[in-house]
């Protein structure tokens, strides 16, 4: 009895063992088998349905009758054509009249050269009736020693003002653009010519170092003579001059030369050769003849002796 106790007693501080008790399973309801392509559902409708119910309904009620709008033509391809069509008239009318303005312009250049020729003979022609008045009034003023005074005054003022033709030794300038392979690039700019100011400058030099006449190219120069830049020309008294130009000067050959090559035409000339390669060269001439200013005219006159 003893034993079977002990066997069927729990020690003492130890729970006694439940037995674990054991539930039926709940039983899942039966479902329907699910069909092999019912994934692909989505693709068969959008095999049978292309086109959207809402397109098919649109195209339903159009109009079978009614015309289809015209595609309009944007603006700026219109714009084009009409350009181009400018232009090509506008190089037609231009190479019809080519011919005509060739025309024309080659009778302009023949008109110029026939007035230059005119107006160089008249020039000419004045400066031989100019000697011949001065020839007679020497001869007149030569019979009597007020007469002699007055004529040595009289070819005094007549240097100072360039109405008479003047002779004597001085100083002869040439010069010239810059040879084109001397220029950077071997193209000519306007800093490598001669322009109306390094002419200006040359001329204001030589009065300054006591030239008594100058003339350019045979143009003589007098206090209103005007130098001026005609494009890539230089006129005097608006007569074009040519390259190169001649600057011819008279006075003391001893000092003037000298003296140019200190003055501010000296030294713009000098630079202009240093930086510009402009070319010029200077001589010493024993005898220069510098005709007269044929466009000077007498402004004022009184006679000698007369109050003023």
């Amino acid at each position: 009895m003893a034993g079977a106790e002990r066997g069927n007693a729990t020690s003492p501080g130890i729970p006694a063992q439940i037995p674990e008790q054991r539930h039926p399973e709940a039983e899942t309801p039966t479902q329907p088998p699910r069909r092999p392509d019912e994934s692909m559902s989505l693709m068969r409708e959008l095999v049978s349905h292309a086109l959207d119910d809402g397109y098919a309904s649109a195209a339903a009620r159009r109009d079978p009758n009614k015309p289809k709008k015209k595609r309009k033509v944007p603006v700026f391809v219109v714009a084009i054509v009409l350009f181009g069509l400018i232009i090509t008239v506008a190089a037609i009318q231009t190479r019809q009249s080519a011919p005509a303005v060739a025309k024309e312009k080659a009778e302009l250049a023949e008109r110029i050269t026939t007035e230059t020729q005119r107006v160089d003979d008249q020039r000419a022609r004045a400066e031989r009736l100019q000697r011949d008045i001065t020839r007679m009034q020497n001869d007149a003023l030569e019979s009597s020693v007020g007469g002699q005074a007055l004529r040595e005054r009289l070819q005094a003022l007549e240097t100072l003002t360039g109405t008479g033709r003047v002779v004597g030794p001085g100083v002869r300038i040439i010069v010239d653009d810059a040879a084109i392979d001397e220029v950077s690039g071997g193209e000519e700019s306007a800093n490598n010519r001669i322009l109306d100011l390094d002419l200006q400058q040359l001329v204001n030099g030589l009065w300054a170092a006591g030239a008594e006449a100058i003339a350019i190219n045979g143009e003589r120069l007098t206090v209103l003579t005007a130098i001026r830049g005609a494009d890539k020309s230089i006129t005097v008294d608006y007569r074009p001059l040519a390259r190169p130009y001649t600057v011819e000067a008279i006075g003391d050959p001893a000092t003037l030369e000298a003296r140019f090559a200190e003055s501010p035409g000296g030294v713009w000339l000098h630079n202009l050769k240093a930086v510009a390669n402009i070319r010029y060269e200077t001589h010493t001439i024993d005898e220069i003849a510098l005709p007269a200013d044929s466009g000077a005219q007498l402004r004022y006159a009184r006679t000698e002796g007369a109050p003023r």
